[in-house]
Order: structure tokens, then C-alpha cells, then sequence
């Protein structure tokens, strides 16, 4: 069933893409969270009067949801920061669910509490994403700040779980928390949780500092070493020796040897609006951004603005470049232009082609 569901909703967006329809979009409905992660792009305080001034209103977003609709929007992402800490959360969501799109949410669960599960069970969205930061108040202590908060999600987890609250995990591996990795994945695995890993973590453009991350290295071999958990090492060796990463091809972000611009269906068929009223192509392009005042206008706007956005040349016809995690968004966050070579993820693409290929070279003897 999941199967015929994703080559449907891929027919779609492929229709989408031609049409320039925003079959997806993203609501970000606030930026404040009940955590202070370090490695976040966007986590103001949950009582940060400033941060709250700017978001807008009920309203605004369900006005907007109704041009959205009429535009031919489908799917929608409800996003923070935490967007359980708007009052007004509930009500959003059921009036987006009223008109018929297919909603995911995006939570760190710790306000998922007895009635927010029971909530969920009688209104189920199509998916929670739920964050897994780590496996112990020691981990959510130093990484998010609040060592509670990791048994407030197990809670959560369990009681969504039991009532049949369709959830996957997300994990984005950092340095306080790789040693919890393993442990992440037998704790998913053994509720039945599809968890996602993620090892590329933006540089801050929509906050200060610099980015907490791994180094490139050892975002690669935590990368291998992931994917060797889903795949016998013989197969690993094929899949890479024929030029893919994984079981899945990626959309490659160029299209032809005269125009180096990108493919993926960021401005194309997919948006992101910001929680202070900006539609961005997602979440970590600062650029283009345009203030809705309508939708359709500013979607336009973002349709033409995409279309002027080149990747580095350099990239094209890089050896590296099925193993890279190189995107529009990815460039822009490490060189501040879309055009030039993002040399975190070099480094990193190139880290775990040396791997595959030690895989490579001791499967052959």
C-alpha cells in the first residue's frame, strides 16, 4: 500500500513540476521551541515576546491555506521551532485537515502530553516527524538543554505508538550525540519506527554562531556505517561501483551542459513560508525570499527567482557528485552564493567515497 502511494504521489508532483503547481508547501508557524538545541537554525525561546510578535496571526494562515488550495497545494508541513506551542495550534490543524490537505507535522514531542495523544488519535495527521535527539537525559541535557525533555518524548512515543499514530523519527547526528546512534536505531527498530539519519548540518543562516557539526569525515563514516545497517556489504559495493549512493538515485541539481541550474522542486512544485509571512524556495534559502502579501503572486515571484540560480560549474562533472550532498541551499549556506563549491560537502563526498571504495577493494580479494 505505501508503495502505490508513493508512485502516486510521484506521478503528481511530476505533473506539478510542469505545470509549476505547489503541489507541497511548508508552513513554518513560529520559530519559538521548548528547546535550545545547538545545532538548530531556528529555536527562539518559547516566552520570546519578540519572536511571538512576528508570527502571524490564525488567520493569516488560513487565509493563505485557502489560496493555497485554490493554487492546487495538496500536501502541507506544519513546522517550527515547536509548533505545539501555539495556542492556536489545534485549530490551525483541524481546519487545514477540514480543507482536505494532507498534513505532516514536524515536533520535538515534548508537549505531546495524555490529551495531545488522544488528540492525534482521533484526528491523525498522514505522519509526525518526531526528532530523536539521543537516548538519555545526559544527551538532551547537554544538547538540547533540557535533560527532562527525554522522557516526556518516550512518553509521547509509546502512547502515539499505541494508539496508531503513524510516526517516523528524524536524527540528525552531532557530536554529543553519535555515540547515541545505535542505540537510536534499536529503540526505533524495536517500535516498528522508520527513523531517518541525517548527517549534514547547514551552516547557521538563520541564526548566529557556527555550525555544530561532525567534521566531514566523520559525517561520512557515520553515513557508511548507516548504510551498511540497511545493506549487506556485497550490495553496498554494487550500488556504489554502479554510481549510486544508496538504494535510491537522487534528483541531481543539474540539468543540461549549457545551463547549470537546478532541478530539485524547491520554487518548482514545493515552498516554505516563513513564520513572519516570507515565501522562501525551503527552508535554509535565505534567498529568494519575497513577502506574501498574496499567494499567487508571490509564488510567481518565486517561480521566475529560481530560475535565475546557478550551480557551481566545478560540480557538474565531479567524480564525487552522486556521493555529494551538494544542492542550491547547500552552496548558498557554506559560500554565501549559490555558484560556488560548497568544500564541506566535497570533503565529506569525497571522505565516504574512500570508504565505499576500501569496501570495494576488500570485497575483491
Amino acid at each position: 500500500m505505501e508503495n502505490a502511494y508513493n508512485l502516486f504521489i510521484n506521478k503528481l508532483f511530476m505533473k506539478a513540476d510542469l505545470g509549476k503547481i505547489p503541489l507541497a508547501g511548508t508552513f513554518e508557524l513560529t520559530s519559538r521551541c521548548t528547546l535550545d538545541c545547538k545545532m538548530c537554525y531556528i529555536h527562539k525561546g518559547i516566552c520570546n515576546k519578540e519572536a511571538q510578535s512576528k508570527e502571524k496571526s490564525t488567520e493569516w494562515w488560513l487565509n493563505l491555506a485557502e489560496e493555497c488550495k485554490k493554487r492546487g497545494t495538496l500536501n502541507l508541513l506544519l513546522t517550527g521551532g515547536e509548533p505545539l506551542v501555539r495556542n492556536d495550534f489545534k485549530e490551525i490543524y483541524l481546519k487545514l485537515r477540514e480543507m482536505g490537505f494532507l498534513l505532516n507535522i514536524n515536533t520535538n514531542a515534548t508537549l505531546i502530553d495524555d490529551e495531545y495523544i488522544e488528540f492525534f488519535r482521533v484526528y491523525p495527521p498522514q505522519r509526525l516527524n518526531i526528532t530523536l535527539y539521543g537516548c538519555s537525559e545526559r544527551t538532551y541535557e547537554e544538547l538540547c538543554g533540557d535533560g527532562s525533555a527525554y522522557e516526556k518524548v518516550k512518553y509521547a512515543v509509546e502512547g502515539l505508538k499505541k494508539n496508531g499514530v503513524n510516526i517516523r523519527f528524524n536524527y540528525t547526528v552531532t557530536p554529543l550525540n553519535k555515540d547515541d546512534l545505535s542505540k537510536a536505531r534499536a529503540y526505533a527498530g524495536a517500535l516498528g519506527i522508520e527513523m531517518k539519519t541525517v548527517t549534514y548540518i547547514f551552516e547557521p543562516v538563520r541564526a548566529s554562531g557556527e555550525a555544530f557539526r561532525l567534521s566531514p569525515e566523520e559525517a561520512a563514516r557515520v553515513d557508511f556505517e548507516n548504510k551498511l545497517q540497511s545493506l549487506t556489504e556485497e550490495r553496498l559495493a554494487e550500488i556504489v561501483k554502479s554510481g549510486k549512493k544508496g538504494e535510491q538515485s537522487r534528483r541531481r541539481e543539474f540539468l543540461t551542459d549549457e545551463c547549470e541550474g537546478i532541478s530539485c522542486r524547491a520554487g518548482l512544485s514545493s515552498f516554505w513560508v516563513t513564520y513572519d509571512g516570507k515565501m522562501t524556495p525551503c527552508g535554509m534559502m535565505t534567498q529568494p525570499s519575497v513577502e506574501i502579501e498574496d499567494f499567487n503572486t508571490a509564488w510567481e515571484y518565486m517561480n521566475r527567482a529560481r530560475e535565475e540560480i546557478k550551480m557551481p560549474r566545478e560540480c557538474k562533472d565531479c567524480e564525487y557528485r552522486k556521493n555529494c550532498d551538494i544542492c542550491a541551499a547547500v552552496s548558498l549556506a557554506e559560500t554565501g552564493d549559490f555558484s560556488k563549491v560548497p568544500e564541506y560537502a566535497c570533503r565529506k563526498a569525497r571522505a565516504y567515497y574512500r570508504q565505499v571504495q576500501n569496501l570495494v577493494t576488500k570485497s575483491q580479494k
